[in-house]
């Protein structure tokens, strides 16, 4: 009876080890069809999305980043506070100047006197270098920071506009479109734009673009409006910068 009842149990285990195994295979199946398709799917949504950019750039400028509303009144405050800090600095120098002394001898018989010009001047001209390079670094940030990227037509250059003010060659810059490079991919998948760095790999809220030949890299924020991320990427995603 024993016997009869393992032939039993065993007859009955493979069928159903059989349909599981097969259950498992279906889903495997399932889930490699839908990542396909996914795919499929995105190559065909950037495909369609670059034809009509292309066509769109056959007879216009086409803005393709624009940067979040409201930074523009954070950057008035920084050179605001750069120019605190130039006239701070410039009124030390000026009484440096002025007012700078020195003592000669010691006790009842010293002697305070106003220092040699050479060395007043010294002291003024350090101090006002010290303002000018606080001043620069205050500014550097909005003269990198891109307030539009705009595709021009004919898609063969694009305009980088920054937040810089008076100096017009800091403010507007025309660059080839393969001199543009970026080592960061702007789609993460995340967020309502899918740019969002939360939960990702990416380390910055923003994304650095280069320019060949340049040091100092452009700053784009994640949080700005992408006319397609995607195609971004596919334009100036480079890891090696080359």
């Amino acid at each position: 009876m024993s016997f009869i009842s393992t032939l039993r149990t065993s007859l009955f285990r493979q069928p159903v080890q059989i349909l599981s195994r097969f259950s498992g295979l279906q889903q495997r199946a399932c889930y490699g069809t839908q990542t396909s398709l996914k795919s499929a799917l995105d190559k065909k949504s950037i495909q369609f999305t670059s034809k009509q950019l292309k066509q769109a750039l056959e007879q216009k400028d086409v803005v393709f980043y624009q940067a979040p509303a409201g930074v523009g009144k954070t950057f008035m405050w920084l050179y605001i506070s750069a120019g605190v800090q130039l006239m701070f600095w410039g009124n030390l120098a000026s009484l440096a100047y002025v007012a700078y002394t020195t003592t000669e001898g010691e006790g009842d018989d010293a002697v305070t006197e106003l220092a040699p010009k050479e060395q007043r001047i010294a002291i003024a001209g350090g101090l006002v270098t010290v303002g000018i390079a606080v001043a620069t670094m205050m500014c550097l940030y909005p003269w990198r920071y891109v307030d539009k990227l705009v595709l021009l037509k004919g898609a063969q250059n694009v305009r980088i506009v920054t937040h810089a003010r008076l100096i017009k060659s800091h403010q507007f810059k025309e660059y080839p479109i393969d001199q543009l490079y970026c080592k960061q991919k702007v789609f993460t998948g995340v967020g309502k734009n899918g740019t969002d760095v939360v939960g990702t790999k990416a380390s910055s809220s923003h994304i650095f673009l280069g320019a060949k030949g340049e040091k100092m890299a452009y700053m784009l924020d994640r949080k700005g409006i992408f006319t397609d991320s995607k195609v971004f990427d596919g334009l100036w995603f480079n890891l090696y910068g080359k």
